[in-house]
């Protein structure tokens, strides 16, 4: 077969001048790589069962490390070690007492060690994404879109590699926000008395997790009120038996706090101190700014990641057509009215801090986001390229773990975790120590807890 060009032209294949002959080929190999990786990272995180696997791995490896790796517990892992001696409504002014009791439980399994703390905040994290997952699936429909919701968490700072080795009480406000939100889901196709039952007993853990969780209470609620379908659930007369269960589980405690006011009113005084003493200043309006700046320091990596992946799901076309508009707008709202009550409460009280771990509240976001993702129609790309770059996060996690045990040493101040406190009991019982109680002040490390697990060295 003859072929016929015209003048100017080149033949198929031939290269221009200047030009390598195989450089399109070289091209076109790496892209097809860059598009194989991709697609395999799409498909490793677009099911529920890729959510199982992928939170699953890095909990347990991160549980691993802290348990039999790292030697010593954290601030707030080590008070909850003092404090799960005994059964109580509660163990101090500033914090409900869910933690403790899990804690408690998990030592009749695991002992009084440091793995029996690390197990109930993985499993607390693993039910909690759980819950966002199940819940991101009624509301977006996709099973990708809803995956990508329970991993997102991965590239929050403070939701997963700060949590390995902070917090507590805010992994149980966690839990509980992700298992009330889908419990009140579940409202809308199945009213039958045990989902009105179990969302008693999820409003119950969450006023026992964490004090805060009150603002998410009454956003939520307020959002769904306007709702005229969640209006009619809400106010179905088997909501009385929501209220029971949530009264039963939560009022012995709130009757304690009110027996200990005078401890908590201190407390919150200390945590958020003001500007003067009367509160008259105007210091407040700081401690707005620091507010602003919580929300967006918490969900950083996350939202520069969603906003240079998905800067389509900023604008508004088409997002009122997606099937989860009526709820990305109760979401929407939620997020808002949390946010709206946090300011409110900063200037009427004249707050000069907020931490950026209380934005916990916000970890429903990622379902706000994506449902707007979803409408906007991003690119199947722009997908896979997420689904890659939280699969790259699940990696480095327990990398990350790993490298913080060799470099801690060489830097004193932060080295809670290497402190060799079993070394430090057998000293105390060759210096003449039998039986007595252990009195243990902070002085930069958090002793007192922290030798609790290796007491047997004690006596």
């Amino acid at each position: 077969m003859t072929d016929f060009l015209r003048p100017g032209t080149r033949p198929p294949g031939k290269p221009e001048r200047g030009e390598m002959p195989d450089a399109g080929i070289d091209r076109q190999v790496n892209k097809t790589t860059v598009d194989r990786v991709l697609d395999w990272c799409g498909d490793r995180a677009a099911t529920g069962r890729s959510v199982a696997y992928i939170w699953g791995s890095v909990l347990f490896l991160v549980w691993l490390m802290r348990s039999f790796l790292f030697p010593a517990a954290g601030p707030d892992e080590a008070d909850q070690l003092v404090n799960a001696q005994s059964w109580q409504w509660g163990y101090g002014a500033g914090t409900p007492p869910l933690f403790t009791w899990l804690l408690i439980a998990a030592q009749s399994v695991f002992g009084v060690t440091i793995a029996s703390v690390i197990f109930v905040k993985s499993a607390i994290l693993g039910a909690a994404y759980f819950f966002l997952y199940t819940a991101a699936r009624h509301v977006l429909a996709d099973d990708r879109y809803a995956a990508l919701a329970a991993l997102s968490p991965l590239a929050i700072y403070y939701a997963v590699w700060d949590a390995s080795f902070q917090y507590t009480h805010s992994l149980t406000l966690v839990f509980s926000i992700c298992a009330t939100f889908f419990c009140l889901l579940r409202l809308e196709g199945r009213r039958d008395s045990w989902t009105y039952f179990w969302l008693g007993a999820a409003i119950g853990a969450g006023l026992l997790s964490k004090y805060n969780y009150i603002l998410f209470l009454a956003a939520v609620l307020t959002a769904l009120s306007v709702d005229a379908a969640f209006r009619k659930a809400l106010l179905d007369r088997r909501m009385a038996l929501t209220v029971a269960v949530a009264a039963i589980v939560a009022v012995p405690h709130y009757y304690w706090l009110w027996l200990h006011r005078a401890n908590f009113i201190k407390h919150v005084q200390g945590r958020f101190p003001n500007g003067t003493p009367d509160g008259t200043s105007f210091l407040g309006l700081f401690g707005a700014f620091d507010a602003c700046m919580a929300v967006l320091n918490f969900l950083m990596p996350l939202l520069a990641i969603y906003i240079l992946l998905f800067p389509r799901a900023l604008r508004r076309d088409g997002s009122r057509a997606a099937p989860s508009a009526r709820h990305r707008k109760i979401l929407g709202w939620t997020l808002l009215i949390i946010f709206a009550l946090t300011i409110a409460g900063v200037l009427l009280f004249d707050v000069t801090r907020v931490r950026n771990h209380y934005m916990f509240l916000l970890i429903l976001f990622p379902i706000y986001f994506l449902a707007r993702a979803q409408a906007a129609e991003i690119p199947e790309r722009a997908l896979k390229k997420f689904s890659a770059v939280l699969l790259a996060i699940a990696i480095l996690v327990p990398v990350c773990d790993a490298a913080k045990y060799a470099v801690d040493p060489q830097r004193s101040s932060k080295s809670y975790y290497n402190m060799p406190y079993e070394s430090f009991a057998r000293q105390l019982k060759a210096a003449g120590f039998v039986k007595g109680t252990i009195v243990g002040d902070w002085l930069g490390y958090p002793i007192a807890g922290n030798l609790r697990p290796y007491s047997r060295n004690l006596g």
